[in-house]
């Protein structure tokens, strides 16, 4: 609202006497702001332009006031004021001295302008009492009548913001001055100084444009996400997922930006454990697949049986290796059978694997034998042009079963020793 002073052809009967009022409006405003920082001790610390530019409207009210048709403006103030004192946990007593100290003050500069013999004064000096009276009916409304539900309710809102585990704080006007910060933010944050602290006090200096750029996107857009890093009470780093948002009061004066800040430290850690349990089952499972796809089977006493299915590329190949030699030595067998009955194709590497496996058992006095082999298969063994002096080969497994078990049967247990 503009606080000049008017032109003396204003043709309402108290124009002159408001213009000697707001010729008093920079004194006014002076003592306003310092009866805040003495009610309101967190204010003292609060920049000026925090403060001036709404006192100067709420002060300039009463004066513009006396020629208004009614006390609507002043009334809707009022409830603004109360509004807020109930959002920072204050009572009726604060915003009756509030507003007893600006009446004291118009009253001695009305009293100065009767003395001055300013036109209409008596009258004006009537006319700003009533003012003055509206807005404390207005004030005993909110907090004594029909709109105290509205206060109890914004009341129990502050306790259920209280108990919130999760940092909440609430800054005023279009700045980052924190007016109320719950308990959780102070316990995590520090509370000394709240009210009346900055929130970029918070922030380590590489974060102050994060800051910067998530308060300018909440005042255009209503409301923002992202995320901000902030010291604890302790000098730690706190990671915080943000939602901050604006929260504009029924006059549209003044509105208010919330803080919600959330620890990002458990949900990193819930992740990780969830990443490690996960590769935890998928090595697992891998495992499971590994012994799947190259089962040993015990068919006899030195016997062991290990039946293929699918594609047999290098890495199975090398796993078929591994797993029949352990099986081997765990078990003292004499005989491996190794069936390819289920094996789609055989390429050179994996026909090389298995000679290797055959030459392998040899060192530890067993004999491959190779079962299931079909034409493809025995072209791809015979163009490799290698000794099969220690592989035997069957062409059903059924075949390769019978003439292990003659010749274990014909042998004994004696190992290195076959007649097939």
């Amino acid at each position: 609202m503009n606080s000049e002073v008017r032109s003396p052809r204003d043709e309402h009967p108290l124009a002159a006497f408001r213009a000697a009022l707001l010729g008093r409006h920079d004194v006014l405003v002076v003592r306003a702001v310092e009866r805040l920082r003495r009610i309101l001790p967190w204010l003292a610390q609060a920049p000026d332009e925090f403060l001036v530019e709404p006192v100067k409207e709420d002060v300039a009210a009463y004066a513009y006031a006396l020629t208004a048709p009614d006390f609507s403006d002043l009334e809707r103030r009022a409830r603004a004021w109360c509004e807020s004192q109930v959002t920072l946990g204050g009572s009726v007593h604060l915003v009756l001295q509030l507003v007893e100290g600006c009446r004291q003050d118009y009253l001695e500069f009305a009293i100065d302008a009767v003395v001055a013999g300013v036109p209409e004064a008596r009258a004006g000096v009537h006319r700003l009492m009533e003012a003055f009276t509206a807005v404390l009916t207005e004030v005993d409304a909110f907090f004594h009548g029909s709109e105290a539900r509205e206060a109890a309710d914004a009341t129990l809102f502050r306790h259920f913001v209280d108990a919130s585990p999760d940092p909440v704080a609430l800054a005023g006007g279009e700045g980052t001055m924190l007016i109320y910060a719950n308990a959780a933010f102070k316990e995590t944050f520090g509370g000394e100084g709240i009210p009346g602290r900055f929130m970029g006090t918070f922030v380590p200096d590489e974060q102050k444009n994060v800051l910067a750029a998530l308060a300018t996107t909440a005042f255009r857009e209503g409301r923002v996400r992202g995320e901000l890093h902030l010291f604890r009470a302790n000098g730690e780093l706190f990671k915080a997922d943000v939602l901050s948002f604006i929260a504009q009061s029924h006059d549209d004066r003044q509105p208010a930006r919330f803080w919600l800040l959330r620890d990002k430290g458990p949900l990193v850690e819930a992740e990780e454990a969830r990443m490690r349990l996960q590769e935890e089952i998928i090595a697992s499972q891998a495992e499971a697949i590994r012994a799947l796809s190259t089962p040993l089977l015990p068919i006899a006493e030195g016997v062991i049986l290990m039946p293929l299915v699918g594609a047999l590329n290098e890495q199975r190949a090398e796993q078929m290796l591994d797993t029949m030699l352990q099986g081997i030595s765990r078990r003292g067998a004499r005989v491996a059978i190794l069936d390819i009955t289920g094996v789609s194709d055989v390429d050179s590497h994996v026909a090389h694997g298995i000679l290797r496996a055959a030459r392998a058992a040899s060192l530890l006095g067993a004999r491959v034998f190779l079962t299931g082999i079909r034409g493809p298969v025995a072209q791809t063994l015979l163009a490799l042009d290698a000794n099969f002096g220690g592989l035997v080969t069957c062409s059903t497994l059924q075949d390769g079963v019978a003439r292990a078990l003659r010749g274990a049967g014909s042998q004994g247990y004696a190992p290195r020793r076959w007649t097939g």
